[in-house]
């Protein structure tokens, strides 16, 4: 699996989390820098664009200032 598919799935994850207990979702950003930590290839926004994508795909709340 490759970093790229393996940021895929951690995110997807973490989504169908989100949708089960809307609080999880609460710290984007924190998750972000978390997922950054771990997949270090991307980008804190890349990683960002790709939560706030797959939040919205499961019709969830993404709140772009949490951790601001």
């Amino acid at each position: 699996m490759t970093e790229n598919e393996e940021l895929t799935r951690e995110i997807g994850l973490l989504a169908d989390r989100a949708e089960g207990d809307p609080e999880t979702g609460v710290d984007i950003k924190a998750l972000a820098v978390g997922l950054w930590a771990s997949f270090n290839e991307f980008s804190i926004e890349e990683i960002e664009d790709a939560l706030r994508d797959a939040w919205r795909m499961r019709g969830l709340v993404f709140n772009d200032n949490a951790g601001n």
